[in-house]
């Protein structure tokens, strides 16, 4: 009687039963629907103890695979369809042709199987000896071709034996560990002699059928390129294989094309830049372009806006800061592209009637980072209600607290989409984290809780394209040249397609030493009488609420402004007390002008409560009291008498300034403020009447201008509008001809610039500008920061600094005014008006923070208190003539993409053939190195991605796990073609277990949060009448991603504007026709990419 073998005891397990016979057995045939590579653990020891086969005689297993057809069920639906539609006359006539392809599917999907799964020692170890084994003759392996071949048949020989030569097993179970061993299947043996001859019969035809194929050969090539083969691929393939992966979104941009005209404009980084921006707004709804200054973001703006014009009939919304809207409109014209520039200013009374635009591009948009204004609620709700894409332009986007940058991609992502990512460091300090956002961990909502900046790198990795002046110059081509002294070296270049060659300018940093005269009262300014009376001032005006009587009458008015304040306003004082120093550092001429203005405030609140009037409160909403330093620095209030100032300040205020009654307020304000007034009093008396021909650091500024550089275009910067009007004054006055001004007072500031720098204004299509042509030209420009934004001024190359930045990083990125694409000449020079020595300025510095103590973190989140060894660095460095890239520090690098971008792009040029292998490499393998020099352990490092398209990794040293941002992980993988490869560490795939079931696992599992369209269908659907009509499809549009084709159709369905109805019919369609959603069988695949050791030192 047979025996069942169903695997539901291990006394009816199949595998054990097929193990024992094959004790028994010398050699076996196996006819199996499936083969698990991996499965034949099973008998691999077992055959090792068999003879070798000799030479010219049949193989101790014979493998037979036979399912290359669709699965059962599709099986099922062909054969019906095929009575409705039956076959063209001769499909079913088998050929060479149909059974080599029937054979090359089987084998990639062999060689998907090794991809997929974890990497194991046991399983290394398998297939090792498989491919041994094959190799050796001891297996042969074939794949029936003609027919899809369902039977599953294991028949054991022993010609030798006298009884039962021949013994066999038919069932269910193909040869995997799962129909082995799991499986609920049905099996039984064959001991009949007659029934087992019969099988071998069966087998023998089959195997023997003229379209059987042979397979060994492509089974021992497979296991080699893959990760189980004991020869590892070098660090280098494993680098690039790294770098091709994360690259993708610039490599899916090479399918977009740009016009001509655009193209032979671009330089090869902006070309690049401009197809994995457009990718990636088509692909995830927006993105950012964060380059640093003076890499030409407008031109790769404006190309994207072009190539997405051609590629996708996208048209263009601009919105800007007010000064640039003449540029963009400029170039929109220029290039003829279907768009509208709108200005900051007017987005609230503009966008809620305009038309809708497929992109918007938003201009220097840090000025978005606020949610709370009225320009961004207009902006945001423009986007919703139109699905439009976003690009964001931005030169400083590490510059801004964590929330600043949510904002911004809030622009074009939902609080609640999936992100494919999460907070992980957050989640390790907050462990209460999940349940706060309602568990949805993988949302923009949980990344607002996250203070640690790797998680927001990691998310910046998905959303920012930045290249850094370092980066460049490693894109840039060589040249040979020869120096003055005869030797040769090499330099960087770019060239455009004119065949203009590009050289980077060298920085030269000099410190415009001045010492105090005598008579000098700015020496005054710096003791610490003066410094020490600034920090005692008690500036009432700025804290009115403390000194609310409650017993004095109120008006329902003045309790609600009073309550504002305290609300909303928080450390004003410590604000102004701030910008009082700032100013003594700019200039003594800035810093009386405040004093004075001060003083003349204060007298206006004295008279407005002698005489019981109401005092004014500032500009402010009910939601936010904004916090400005017009009190510092603003006109009017200096002249006249109290009386008249006061009715003048009434008549000119805002109508939207708040008023409060002056009698609600206790004595102690009169008193105060009088105290104030005494003390300012008091140090303008100390300081005497201000005389630029006395100022020191005038004369060092003019000295320079009449010497050095005398005829020469030269930038003097300063942070304030009162010291810029000063030093163009006192040029002027001193006979420095051509002399401008550009302040944020001033009305058209791309204006100034074209008098200043005219060649590098003009558009790349026009002709050369001739400067003798230009009306009222400009030669010394002093200028605020408001030149920051998108003004190019390269026609210059002289950079004067004229007060010491508070944020010192400043001097680099003002040198980024001129140091730009286009910079004609070989040097740029840096100067910085400063004291003899660099102790003086630090300890100035210094002093001065001593006496802020808490009121330093007033300064704001784009303000770095001034002390930190990096910024004493660059002072350092400067004093002694070095000045470092605008991307010197780490938080400045060039995004993930870009740098794979550019290792995988050169790797093609320069290293051909191993490029081809990588691109022919499997997943799952590794590498091993040795420690670089840096490194104090060792390491495995693991990279992982889903067919979504989310790339994570992690690392596992000796004491932690953690997630890495993708340019940490490049820097590990980093390689050289020579890096040599180490051998294998003995905890490889346990490590990359642990980081895949582990962090990995983490990041990369969804919540399953709705976004893009299926969230719009479901918005409109989802619990109303209609949704009824279509629960089933509803409900599977819920719980999985869209297929594409349904994305697309759906996309067409909200683009024209279907009614109910017809969105619930196409919805049931497509879930009738099983193509709404990606099925049991296509979720999100985690797959891993590759892994590399790091061996122990």
């Amino acid at each position: 009687m047979p025996n069942i073998f169903d695997n539901i005891t291990d006394d009816t397990r199949l595998g054990l039963a097929l193990v024992d016979s094959l004790k028994d057995f010398d050699t076996v045939d196996v006819a199996t629907g499936y083969f698990d590579l991996r499965g034949w653990s099973n008998f691999a020891d077992i055959i090792d103890t068999k003879p070798a086969p000799a030479p010219g005689t049949r193989a101790t297993a014979r493998i037979l695979v036979g399912m290359i057809a669709p699965a059962e069920p599709d099986q099922v639906l062909n054969s019906l369809q095929d009575q409705v539609q039956p076959p063209a006359y001769g499909s079913d006539i088998h050929d060479r042709e149909k059974a080599l392809a029937r054979r090359d599917r089987l084998v990639k999907h062999l060689r998907t199987q090794l991809m997929r799964g974890l990497a194991t020692a046991s399983g290394q170890k398998t297939l090792q000896t498989l491919k041994r084994q094959l190799h050796d003759g001891r297996v042969d392996m074939k794949v029936f071709t003609e027919k899809p071949l369902h039977g599953k048949t294991y028949i054991f020989h022993a010609p030798d034996k006298k009884h039962g030569s021949c013994w066999a097993y038919v069932g269910s179970s193909n040869l995997t560990g799962a129909g082995l061993h799991h499986n609920l299947e049905l099996n039984i043996d064959v001991q009949d002699s007659d029934a087992t001859t019969k099988l071998a019969t069966w087998f023998d035809e089959r195997w023997n059928d003229p379209f059987s194929l042979t397979i060994t050969e492509e089974i021992i090539d497979l296991i080699a390129d893959s990760w189980a083969d004991d020869q590892q691929p070098t660090p280098f393939e494993v680098y690039l294989k790294v770098c091709h992966s994360l690259a993708q979104d610039a490599r899916d941009g090479m399918g977009y094309v740009l016009p001509t005209s655009m193209s032979n404009l671009l330089l090869d980084y902006q070309e690049s830049a401009v197809r994995t921006l457009s990718r990636r707004i088509v692909r995830r709804g927006g993105t950012m372009l964060g380059d640093v200054v003076g890499l030409g973001k407008t031109l790769t703006a404006v190309a994207t806006a072009l190539m997405l014009q051609a590629a996708e009939d996208y048209s263009t919304l601009v919105l800007c800061p007010k000064n640039l809207e003449p540029m963009w409109t400029e170039h929109l014209e220029a290039y003829d592209i279907n768009g509208r520039v709108v200005p900051y200013s007017m987005v609230d009374k503009v966008l809620p009637e305009l038309k809708r635009f497929n992109l918007v591009i938003c201009d220097e948009s840090h000025n978005l980072r606020n949610n709370g204004t009225i320009a961004y609620e207009a902006i945001h709700r423009y986007i919703r209600a139109n699905g439009s894409k976003v690009l964001l332009l931005t030169a400083t986007p590490y510059n801004l607290a964590f929330t600043d940058v949510a904002n911004q991609i809030g622009l074009y992502i939902d609080e609640d989409d999936d992100l494919g990512l999460v907070p992980t460091e957050a989640l390790r300090a907050d462990p209460n984290l999940a349940s706060k956002v309602d568990g949805k961990i993988n949302t923009l909502t949980a990344f607002r809780r996250s203070e640690e900046p790797e998680d927001w790198k990691r998310l910046m990795s998905d959303h920012l394209v930045r290249r850094t002046r370092s980066f460049i110059k490693r894109t840039a081509r060589k040249e040979l040249v020869t120096n003055p002294d005869g030797t040769q070296s090499e330099r960087e270049y770019l060239q455009f397609a004119n065949g203009e060659k590009f050289h980077f300018p060298t920085r030269v940093a000099t410190p415009l030493s001045h010492a105090f005269t005598s008579d000098d009262p700015a020496a005054l300014m710096e003791d610490d009488a003066t410094l020490d009376a600034i920090r005692d001032l008690i500036l009432p005006r700025y804290r009115l609420a403390d000194y609310d009587n409650p017993r004095a009458p109120h008006t329902p008015t003045d309790t609600k402004n009073l309550d504002d304040i305290r609300s909303g306003r928080g450390n004003v004082s410590g604000f102004v007390r701030i910008s009082l120093f700032k100013r003594l550092s700019s200039s003594g001429h800035s810093f009386i002008l405040s004093l004075q203005r001060q003083r003349a405030r204060n007298e206006l609140f004295l008279h407005a409560i002698d005489n019981k009037l109401p005092i004014p409160l500032g500009s402010f909403t009910d939601k936010q009291i904004a916090v400005t330093d017009d009190d510092i620095e603003g006109d009017g209030d200096l002249h006249g008498s109290i009386a008249t100032r006061y009715t003048t300040l009434m008549k000119s205020l805002p109508a939207k300034t708040k008023w409060v009654n002056s009698t609600v307020f206790k004595t102690t304000l009169r008193k105060d403020l009088a105290k104030d007034n005494d003390t300012i009093t008091g140090l303008l008396d100390r300081f005497g009447n201000w005389d630029p021909t006395r100022d020191s650091k005038m004369n060092a500024l003019v000295d320079m201008l009449t010497t050095q550089h005398a005829g020469e275009k030269v930038l003097v910067f300063t942070e304030y509008s009162d010291t810029a009007e000063y030093i163009a004054d006192a040029l002027t006055s001193a006979g420095i001809d051509h002399v401008g001004l550009a302040t944020g007072d001033t009305d058209n500031p791309a204006g100034i610039a074209r008098r200043f720098s005219p060649h590098s204004n003009k558009l790349p299509s026009q002709v050369v500008v001739d400067p003798a042509a230009i009306d009222d030209p400009i030669d010394v420009l002093i200028a605020t920061d408001v030149l920051s934004e998108g003004q190019n001024l390269q026609d210059a190359h002289i950079v004067v600094n004229y007060d010491l930045p508070w944020a010192i990083i400043r001097i680099i990125q003002r040198a980024g005014r001129v140091d730009r694409i286009g910079q004609k000449s070989k040097t740029v020079h840096l100067y910085l008006v400063t004291h003899e020595k660099i102790e003086q300025q630090i300890r100035l510095r210094q002093r001065i923070k001593d006496r802020l103590g808490a009121a330093a973190e007033a300064f704001g989140s784009d303000e770095k208190f001034f002390g930190g060894e990096r910024e004493i660095k660059i002072l350092d460095d400067f004093y002694k003539g070095r000045i470092t890239d605008d991307d010197s520090d780490d938080e400045a690098e060039a995004d993930s993409v870009s740098e794979a971008w550019l290792v995988w792009s050169k790797a093609l040029e320069q290293h051909p053939t191993i490029t081809t292998k990588v691109l022919g490499m499997q997943d799952m393998i590794h590498s091993t190195r040795a420690q670089h020099f840096h490194e104090g352990q060792g390491s495995v490092t693991c990279y992982v991605a889903t067919t979504s398209g989310v790339d994570a990794f992690a690392t596992s040293t000796n004491t932690e796990q953690r997630i890495l941002t993708p340019l940490e992980a490049l820097r590990i993988f980093r390689a050289e073609p020579d890096t040599p490869t180490a051998p294998l560490r003995a905890d490889h795939f346990e490590r990359e277990e642990a980081l895949v079931q582990g962090p990995l696992k983490t990041e990369t599992v969804a919540a399953g949060n709705l976004k893009g369209i299926r969230k719009w269908v479901w918005g409109r659907l989802g619990g109303t009448i209609f949704g009824g009509k279509a629960a089933e499809a509803l409900d599977a549009l819920h719980e999985r991603p869209l297929t594409e084709h349904a994305t697309m159709r759906l996309t067409q369905a909200r683009r024209n504007k279907y009614s109910l109805d017809d969105l619930v019919d196409l919805i049931n369609q497509l879930h009738d026709e099983d193509r709404l959603v990606i099925g049991g069988a296509d979720t999100d695949t985690i797959k891993i990419v590759c892994s590399l050791g790091v061996q122990d030192a």
